[in-house]
């Protein structure tokens, strides 16, 4: 082993200069996967909501994938990390702890009212309304709530694996 460079299980020896060098943690690629696609699903949730809003066709093909894609991947992401998280299987701060907790709710929340919002907006089309607009209140508040949801996990996400 190199001096200044940690190994497995060993601490952080100093490097030249007295300065200790620390092992850095790796993103799993899953974690990197689900942080990446999140940003592409965010990018599918405005627009499905900017189409609505200025009175265009609803993109229900665009709803429905993004939807899917977002329950089978990045659900599947947190529930896979909550579950490790319960077994003990990674060592994290009880701060943390809290944090993933909190943002995976509003997660859950977030896509909940996504769904829901998008099937009202869908029915509404199809009587010749326009959801979004017509309900701006709720369209601003939902996505604050998204933008915080995704800014959360992307700011644990460089806590976790890049700081």
């Amino acid at each position: 082993m190199r001096a200044g460079r940690a190994g497995a299980g060993r601490p952080a020896r100093p490097a030249r200069g007295g300065r200790a060098i620390v092992r850095a943690v790796h993103a799993p690629p899953f974690s990197i996967f689900s942080a990446v696609s999140e940003l592409l699903v965010t990018a599918g949730v405005l627009f499905v909501i900017r189409r609505n809003w200025t009175r265009r066709p609803f993109p229900f093909a665009l709803f429905l994938a993004v939807t899917l894609f977002e329950a089978c991947v990045n659900v599947l992401y947190m529930a896979s990390r909550a579950s490790q998280a319960a077994v003990g299987a990674q060592t994290l701060s009880p701060a943390l702890r809290l944090a993933f907790a909190l943002h995976g709710m509003l997660s859950l929340l977030a896509f909940a009212a996504f769904v829901v919002l998008g099937v009202l907006a869908h029915q509404d089309q199809k009587r010749g309304r326009w959801f979004f607009p017509e309900h701006p209140a709720l369209t601003w508040t939902f996505l604050a709530v998204w933008i915080v949801s995704v800014g959360s996990g992307e700011a644990l996400f460089v806590a976790r694996y890049l700081l």
